[in-house]
Formats: C-alpha cells, structure tokens, sequence
C-alpha cells in the first residue's frame, strides 16, 4: 500500500512512519513544518516534501494565532492552485492508496485541501481540542468542523475523545477507531537498574516533559515533602539549587530509539504526567488526550502517578491495566509513594505488562483500519 503522510514530523511520527515502511507500506511524507528545513526521520530514506516550501502563504500562520489563522485560511479558501498541483504530483507520481495525518488540530487545516483529491484520508487525533480557553475551543471547533466531519476515518486514543468527536461534530461512530500511541519494543528498557530510593530512603519521581518550568508551583510542593523531582529545568530557574532537585539533560533521537532512556527510566520510583491546568478554562484537551509523555513514559516500564480528575484518559488507562494511581492532592502523592506494599505492586505490574504496550503488539489494530480504506484492489 501507498501511504502519503501529511502533517508535522514530531516525536510519535519520528518513530510511527519508519514502522509503516518496514511492515508492508511505501511511505512518502509532506511535511507542514513552516520551518525553513526539512525535518529528517533519522535512520530512513523515506522522501519528504514541504508543502510551504517558496511559499508566502505560511507567514500568515506564523506566531501565537498562527492556528487559528490557519484553520480560518483553509475554512475560506478550501484551497490554493500551487499547493494543490504540489500535493497532486506527488499523489500521481507515488500512486498514493490513502493520506493519513496526526497530532492535534495543527495538522487538520491541511486536510480541507487534501481532501479534494479522491484519495480516502485518515486522521488520527492524538490531541483534541488543542486550546485550553474556552471562547478558542470554540472557536476551534467551528473552524475545522467541516473538516473533521469529511475524514474517510478517525482514529482516537481514548473512548473519551472517540465520544467527543463524534458528538460534538454529528458524525456517526462507524468508520472510527481507537488506537493507543505506541512505540516499538526497540524504544523500551533493555536492563533494570537499581532503584534510587534504596540508596538514600527517599522517593524519586520523574517528569519528562520539557515545560518543568512551566509546574513549578506543583514542584515546590513536591520537594516540601522530600520527594526527589529529576527533570528538565532551564538555567535561570532559582529551583535548580535544591537538594530535591535533580536536572538531567535531554536524551538525543538515537538514546529514545535504543533503549538507553527506557533504562534510565527504571531507577525512579515512579514517573510524574501533570501539566499547568491552573491556566486552562477548558479541560477537554487533557480529559480525552494520553499526552506523548504518558505514552513514552510506559518504554520504562515504572508506575505513572497522575493528579485525580484532568487526565480521565490516562486514568481509565493506568486503572485498567494496574500500573499506577491518581492522587487527590500532594499530601496523598507523598503517602502512596511511601506504601511499600502498594508501589512494589505497581512496579511488578509495570514490568509485566510492558510488552502489551509496544508497537508491535499492537500494529495489527491500526493496520487493518488503515487497510480497509485502500483504494486500489489488492494485486
């Protein structure tokens, strides 16, 4: 099959696309990055196209209403002559089968182009709505409503974001599917190392997101309570210098790929997945997403602890499989961590169950959706 991949090249695609060429797929990619270069899938050959390349259209979506300036654009026009021919060559050249997107509403503008061509498209929202005010959700919806309802498919990581969608645009369940963000085996833990609690007697939590700076307020009320936070923190941070502050350097492509920061993973007690809600008026985002940093902290194989009550998705997900707990407040947090019983359980669970969580496991799900919407017959 012909699979044309339109959209941003970020962390899940990084990993996502290479495992389509290497599991029956001929993969082309047209990247909406608005960068000047092209962005690279290391360890590939797979070709990449810009759509904005020479082009002046993507100045107007540049800077914080970029988004919304875009959807707008894409709403009105529906169209433009040059990327329409752009996209049209590589569709003939590449005898392209399907057009599949992801990542947030970002990536779905595009698509009020794209789907003048009679290709089926697919797109799969890893992140829905992507605003957290409530008059931009709005907003938002209303500006890629027609878009989202002229998908040949969806594809969803949560009921809760399946259920959303569909309501809140009118579109029927069928042709729709839930999929969790995975990542190939070659990403997860290859050894075990020693916990850092049994050195020192105290809890190490880990947070990978790269906006620490951003959850100071939760951070200062974690180290209060002599729990350890290993993160990414900029240099002017005044929190850097605490005791219970431990900042390690982001890991490269090639460290994610084999294995090394699922290792590293290993020796925290357990891995932290929070955001800034105190900005947010809408909590729709984080109640239908599993944020990339929930999905890439299962590679280690370590209990995900999550506040109660904003990330539903990742909560229903944690729960059904065992693998971690929500807490009510901070104080809760700090008792939890100190239950020996409960968190060596969670830890057994988390190793045990790592291997339902990796791509190839499960593939199979994505691959026959995808499949079906194929609009040559089989040779």
């Amino acid at each position: 099959m012909n699979l044309l991949f339109v959209g941003q090249v970020s962390l899940p695609e990084s990993f996502f696309i290479p495992f389509l060429s290497k599991h029956g797929y001929s993969t082309t990619v047209i990247s909406t990055d608005l960068g000047k270069r092209l962005p690279a899938i290391p360890g590939t050959d797979i070709a990449i196209y810009s759509l904005y390349d020479k082009s002046i259209i993507r100045q107007l979506f540049e800077g914080r209403l970029g988004l919304l300036k875009k959807a707008a654009f894409y709403r009105l026009i529906g169209s433009n002559p040059k990327l329409f021919s752009k996209v049209n060559q590589v569709i003939e050249k590449d005898k392209i089968d399907v057009i599949y997107g992801s990542w947030g509403t970002q990536g779905i503008p595009e698509f009020k182009l794209l789907q003048n061509f009679e290709v089926p498209t697919i797109y799969e929202f890893r992140c829905y709505p992507s605003n957290e005010l409530d008059f931009a959700v709005q907003l938002e919806n209303f500006l890629v409503r027609n878009v989202v309802r002229g998908f040949s498919g969806r594809v969803f990581p949560t009921e809760r974001m399946f259920h959303y969608v569909c309501n809140k645009f009118g579109i029927p369940f069928g042709n729709n599917t839930v999929f969790e963000e995975s990542y190939p085996k070659q990403c997860f833990f290859r050894k075990r190392l020693p916990l850092l609690s049994e050195k020192d007697g105290q809890r190490h939590l880990l947070f990978i997101g790269m906006d620490a700076y951003d959850i100071l307020p939760q951070i200062k009320e974690i180290i209060g309570r002599q729990i350890h936070v290993h993160c990414l923190l900029p240099k002017e941070s005044r929190l850097k210098n605490s005791r219970f502050i431990k900042i390690f350097k982001p890991f490269t492509h090639d460290q994610l790929s084999n294995g090394e920061f699922g290792t590293f993973m290993t020796q925290f007690d357990a891995c932290l997945v929070t955001y800034n809600f105190a900005k947010a008026t809408c909590l729709e985002r984080f109640q239908n997403t599993i944020p990339n940093r929930f999905a890439f902290a299962l590679t280690g194989g370590i209990p995900i602890v999550l506040p109660k009550g904003y990330f539903k998705g990742c909560e229903d997900f944690i729960k059904k499989h065992d693998i971690g707990f929500a807490f009510s407040d901070f104080s809760d947090l700090n008792k939890k961590l100190n239950e020996e019983k409960l968190m060596e359980h969670y830890r057994k669970t988390s190793i045990s169950k790592s291997p339902e969580f990796t791509l190839e496991t499960n593939f199979h799900k994505i691959d026959s959706y995808i499949r079906q919407f194929c609009r040559r017959t089989p040779e």
